[in-house]
Parts: C-alpha cells; sequence; structure tokens
C-alpha cells in the first residue's frame, strides 16, 4: 500500500481529518470575521455565510483567541461550563494545525497553499536558511530577518485585513509580542496593548474597560496563549493544564456577565493538542541519515515535517524514515501533498511551493519528529504537540455568546 493510501485509508477511517471538507473551516470563520468587521469587497461561500449569521452583527465585538483551546480541552470541561453551554458550531483549523499558520489564516482569510506560512519552522529563499516565521528571526543565530534583507512582506506575503475593519479596534496581546514584526504584521495597524501573560485576568479585565470605554463600535481582540503553554510543559491531560482551561472559561464567562447588550463575544482556537509519549518520539541529530538525505534542510512543525532533499534521493529518504521510524509517518512527495489538497484549496503559491521543498512527512498518530538540534533551535522538551491531522488537534471550537 502507497502512503497516499495510508493517508486515505485514515482519512475514511476518521483517524485522520482532512482540513478540507464540508464541515467549518477556520478560513470560512476568517473571511466571515472580516466581513462582519466591514472588510470592503468580500464575497462569502456558502460556509462563511452560514458563520457569518451565527456571530450577527452587534456594535461591539470581543474576539478571544484561546491558544490550544480545541475540542479536547472543551469536552473535558463540566458540563456546566461557560464554552460547552455556548458553542455555536464546531470548525476544523488548517493543516498543519499550529500557530503562525492559524493566525494567518485567520487574518488573510487565505489557505496555507496560498499564504505561504506554512510551519513554525520555514525556509526562505530570501536567505536560503530556515527561520523562526513567527519569530521573524534566522532560526541558527535568532537574528532578525530584516539584517539580511528580508522584509514582512517576503515573510508574510499576503497582507492581512485585520486593520480594514470600518470601527475602531484594539488588540490586547502578552506583554512580550506587542510591536514585534508578526504582530503589526497581523493586527494590519490596530493599536496593540500589553498585558501579563501569568495575569489572564488582568487581559479580561482590559477588554470589558475597552468595551465599556467606547463611543463608537469597536471590535476587541483578545490573545490567550495559556491553556497552550501549559500543555506544552506538561502535557494536555495533566491536572494544571485541565485547570487552566477551568481558569480561563471562568474568566471568559465573567467577561461575557459583564458585557452590556450591545456587545458581543465569539471565542475560537487555533489547534487542539495531543500528548506525545517520550517513546513515540524520535530524535534526530545532524549525523542521522534522514539528516543527511535532505542537506540538514529539515522544517515545519514535529508532527508534519518538510523535506529538501538532496536530488535524486526521494526513495532512499523514504526508506530511511520507514527505517528509523517504522510506520508513525508517512512520506508524501510535494506533488502528492497538493493533489491531496492538505495545504488548502488553492494551488500553491511560488512561496509555498518554495517553503514546502521536496516532501512532507507526517505523523500518522501521536509520534513526533524531533529535528530541532539539527536547525539550531533549542530541543527544550515538548509534552503535549500539535500539527498533524488527528481530531484532538483538527477539532476546534466557535462559542457565540
Amino acid at each position: 500500500m502507497s502512503d497516499m493510501d495510508r493517508l486515505d485509508a485514515l482519512l475514511k477511517s476518521g483517524q485522520l481529518l482532512h482540513p478540507v471538507s464540508d464541515a467549518l473551516s477556520i478560513v470560512d470563520f476568517a473571511n466571515a470575521l472580516h466581513s462582519v468587521m466591514g472588510a470592503h469587497d468580500m464575497s462569502l461561500n456558502e460556509n462563511a455565510a452560514a458563520v457569518k449569521d451565527l456571530i450577527g452583527d452587534p456594535e461591539h465585538l470581543v474576539l478571544v483567541m484561546a491558544d490550544g483551546f480545541g475540542m479536547n480541552f472543551v469536552e473535558g470541561l463540566d458540563s456546566d461550563a461557560f464554552i460547552p453551554n455556548h458553542i455555536a458550531a464546531e470548525m476544523r483549523t488548517v493543516f498543519p494545525s499550529t500557530t503562525p499558520i492559524a493566525l494567518t489564516a485567520l487574518a488573510t482569510g487565505e489557505w496555507p497553499s496560498a499564504h505561504g506560512v506554512i510551519g513554525w519552522f520555514v525556509m526562505l529563499a530570501e536567505i536560503a536558511a530556515v527561520s523562526t516565521i513567527i519569530s521573524y528571526v534566522r532560526t541558527q543565530d535568532n537574528k532578525p530577518l530584516s539584517k539580511f534583507g528580508v522584509s514582512v512582506e517576503d515573510a508574510y506575503p499576503i497582507p492581512s485585513r485585520i486593520g480594514n475593519a470600518n470601527r475602531g479596534a484594539l488588540h490586547i496581546l502578552p506583554e512580550q509580542i506587542v510591536g514585534s514584526a508578526y504582530s503589526n504584521y497581523w493586527t494590519g495597524g490596530v493599536p496593540q496593548v500589553g498585558y501579563d501573560v501569568k495575569s489572564p485576568q488582568q487581559a479580561v479585565g482590559m477588554a470589558l474597560e475597552a468595551v465599556q470605554a467606547a463611543h463608537s463600535p469597536m471590535i476587541i481582540y483578545l490573545y490567550l496563549p495559556q491553556v497552550d503553554s501549559m500543555a506544552h510543559k506538561l502535557g494536555a491531560s495533566h491536572g494544571t493544564t485541565l485547570n487552566t482551561a477551568m481558569q480561563i472559561d471562568r474568566l471568559l464567562s465573567a467577561l461575557a456577565n459583564e458585557l452590556p447588550s450591545n456587545a458581543k463575544m465569539v471565542i475560537t482556537a487555533d489547534h487542539g493538542h495531543l500528548d506525545a509519549p517520550p517513546r513515540n518520539t524520535y530524535s534526530l541529530t545532524s549525523s542521522a541519515e534522514i539528516v543527511s538525505l535532505c542537506g540538514g534542510a529539515l522544517t515545519g512543525d514535529q508532527r508534519a515535517v518538510y523535506a529538501h532533499i538532496v536530488k535524486g534521493k526521494m526513495d532512499a529518504f523514504r526508506e530511511a524514515v520507514y527505517r528509523e521510524c517504522g510506520s508513525d509517518f508517512l512520506v508524501l512527495t510535494a506533488e502528492e501533498v497538493e493533489t491531496a489538497r492538505l495545504l488548502g484549496t488553492s494551488a500553491l503559491s511560488g512561496e509555498t511551493r518554495y517553503r514546502l521543498g521536496s516532501a512532507l512527512v507526517l505523523s500518522t498518530g501521536n509520534a513526533a519528529l524531533d529535528y530541532r538540534a539539527v536547525v539550531g533551535d533549542d530541543p527544550h522538551p515538548i509534552v503535549s504537540h500539535h500539527g498533524g491531522l488527528t481530531p484532538d488537534e483538527m477539532r476546534i471550537p466557535l462559542v457565540v455568546a
């Protein structure tokens, strides 16, 4: 059985979920949101129109991005919790199911196949080197990409629509990312204010104050990464992570109760989480055969890895992956990735095609392929992952309250 056949079987069985389906997607949500915000020349498909109907046309809108708060966390909350009782719909995120990719889809209304931000680590043609794309740095030394002549437009080729709203706006972000290259790109010039990431209650209070002080229609964007951070550190099923999810639920419940009648809150997530046991994590060094066959150019994420393979070595690379990882990963050529529409409905843009490289190494379950040491990143322990196609990673909520 070929790896494309294996992929098809895993999708048909429901063990993996395709990002493009009849289900609502985060791309549908993005386009609906842009329309509600007043972005010009919006044409909505049936799913995006349905999402817009669910959101309505409130005078003030509080949009909460709860990083990592997928349906697995929602379904783990008590039955009387706020978020489970205000689910308007379930959606699917994009693939790979990770923050830079999903947030760029949310900003642009485009699939990764078009917007080009396709992993945590991205190969940039402008420097022929690996970048940590959301940090806007060259991975090997953490130097800003601007030092190498890489503009923001080079790094993020499709402009953000977030700044095109016909109403006032404010973005409430952890203070350490306020004013970063990606935050400035994403917000499109909208004012940003920071909060102490250890105090999500501070952020919620700032959102409420902004709505109460508004004298004209406003959209407030609130980014909460606490659940995602705790899951990476301790695991998705760890008690502290679950308590963090409950804390966020209670804070958002309190915010919803305090909002004026002309305001509405919408909550979603960029992805869910999946624990990856150490026995299913394959760590690579620069001397590994897999690395030598792609000249060290591995990018993407640990559950969806892009390989820039040495010409003529595809078969050898595939066999090396099988020897190292058994059946825990599929190896799909770039052409197969495009045929399967894993990165979205549109043809691959030039940037996406270059950044994808020769092949995708895709986890079939809860395995991870840790190549961070090879590209010069800190290989700190990660207990829970995302980036793959499992239901735990792909299913996200749409909450309207």
